[in-house]
């Protein structure tokens, strides 16, 4: 513990969660009178740009923006900057590339959820069961993320127990998400990003100020290592051939997180989305820079911490006074429940509409939807909190894992599937298994540095691309009717053009 005032941080923050369960009861009223799974799983897709663009910054702003990203700064110094860049340009790929073209696709076919797309796509069963098991392996490491990253808030705060401290930010988060949808997590996301921004505004301009200014920070780092200042930094954290493969994996692995794509799924107009993309533009301009300055600030006023992960709460707990330390505590807590909420809503959605509804019960009524629904979301609950009594020291690193194995599994199948007719149900299990294997085996024999020092996702993301190129070549492609579906008159061949043009003239 880091504070003599922790007993009034805590009671600022449980204020905030009061608001939040005020924000998921109100929402949830809402769901409860439309037909259930759209509902749940969309919000009746009437979100408008405000919502959508902060529930999507508040759902990719997790526990490892706030709590992992300024342990690393803590540890490794100005070098992460390289490291994190990326994220500036997250929202040109998200919201550019997939954004309009999934909620158009959503509207015509009535996809509720990621493997929807692909399955619908596809006309391929399997393929939404294989993409919802590979979507709840993969989620269940970031939820391990978010457990750890939650409970360490509340250790490093309050004193509460790491064990009880992950129990609590799981029963909490899992109330709210069964309770009210996705109406219910879109809300208590606005409410929280707005919070994140407020609060990382806050402990940037506090922090700066106690460590006397940008200079002092600088000769406080040099001082304790000129490694912290320099590249490729401690331990040789991040040389150059890596640092240019995490500016690509920040921004390309995003195209293949199913609970960022499926927020495309949500809105009914393209003028709502052009105004979310430039609202979230400027909000991830404004938080990344300042989240890291934290961290290197961190360094300087408290060298030596339990945890590098303490290196945000730490911070602010030493330096500020508890009314308003609570509100700023408030930010890493935020962006920790809004990604569990967005990746609870997700997995349960896998689990039950695309294996169980699709496989077994195609005609399951709303209420035995919600009952297995808020199952579920207990069922996941239940195993992440057993696997996040062990986390690794540093959360960032299976966000960055979580994360890159979503981007190379489903990146490029989603976007085949969106913009190119030829792209076939072959070339779309190809290219998520090679991604998602390929990913995996680096992993287990390189670990986070593959062939030539670049991370495993990009060459991932190369294989994967190639595999759905070559199986969609491989087998034939789907009928021309589907594809008139997602394509319009573009699917059809020039001699079927002329066939038509022929029988109507």
């Amino acid at each position: 513990m880091y504070s003599e005032n922790s007993t009034s941080v805590a009671l600022v923050i449980a204020l905030y969660l009061a608001v939040t369960f005020i924000f998921a009861f109100v929402s949830g009223r809402k769901t409860s009178k439309g037909e259930f799974m759209e509902e749940y799983f969309v919000g009746g897709r009437q979100t408008g740009p405000w919502v959508l663009g902060l529930t999507w910054i508040a759902t990719m702003a997790s526990g490892g923006t706030f709590i992992g990203v300024p342990g690393l700064l803590h540890t490794y110094g100005w070098i992460v900057f390289l490291w994190i860049a990326g994220f500036m340009v997250v929202i040109t790929t998200g919201f550019g590339i997939l954004g309009k073209r999934i909620g158009q696709i959503g509207r015509k076919t009535g996809a509720l959820t990621f493997p929807d797309l692909l399955r619908d796509r596809f006309e391929s069963p399997m393929i939404g069961v294989l993409s919802a098991v590979m979507i709840v392996i993969l989620y269940l490491a970031f939820m391990v993320a978010q457990y750890a990253a939650g409970a360490r808030v509340l250790e490093a705060v309050v004193g509460i127990p790491y064990q009880w401290g992950v129990i609590g930010f799981a029963v909490s988060v899992a109330l709210y998400t069964a309770y009210g949808g996705f109406r219910a997590v879109a809300w208590t996301d606005s409410f929280q990003a707005i919070v994140m921004l407020f609060g990382v505004m806050l402990t940037a301009y506090f922090a700066v100020k106690m460590a006397g200014g940008l200079e002092a920070i600088q000769a406080g780092l040099i001082e304790q290592s000129p490694e912290l200042v320099s590249g490729p930094g401690p331990k040789d954290f991040l040389p150059l051939v890596a640092a240019v493969s995490f500016f690509v994996l920040m921004p390309l692995s995003q195209l293949g997180q199913p609970a960022l794509v499926s927020r495309f799924l949500t809105f009914n107009d393209s003028a709502v989305l052009k105004r979310a993309a430039l609202m979230t533009g400027l909000y991830v301009a404004i938080m990344y820079p300042l989240i890291m300055l934290v961290g290197v600030t961190g360094r300087v006023l408290i060298p030596e911490l339990e945890s590098p992960d303490h290196a945000l709460t730490a911070t602010v707990m030493m330096a500020l006074p508890a009314a308003i330390a609570g509100f700023i505590i408030a930010a890493p807590v935020s962006a920790i429940m809004s990604s569990l909420s967005s990746f609870l809503l997700v997995t349960a959605g896998a689990l039950v509409r695309d294996i169980y509804q699709h496989s077994f019960e195609p005609n399951m009524s709303g209420e035995k939807a919600k009952k297995l629904t808020h199952l579920m979301t207990f069922s996941v609950t239940i195993v992440g909190v057993i696997l996040a009594f062990n986390p690794p020291k540093l959360l960032q690193l299976i966000v960055v894992f979580a994360g890159a194995g979503l981007g190379a599994t489903f990146a490029w199948p989603t976007i085949f599937a969106i913009f190119w007719p030829r792209m076939n149900r072959m070339g779309c299990l190809l290219g998520m298994l090679v991604g998602f294997l390929s990913f995996v085996l680096q992993y287990v024999t390189v670990g986070s540095t593959s062939l030539f020092g670049i991370h495993p996702f990009v060459w991932s993301f190369v294989l994967s691309a190639l595999a759905c190129i070559l199986g969609s070549r491989l087998a034939p492609r789907q009928s021309t009717e589907v594809l008139e579906v997602y394509f319009g008159d573009r699917t059809r061949s020039r001699k079927e053009k002329k066939k038509l043009q022929e029988a109507s003239a």
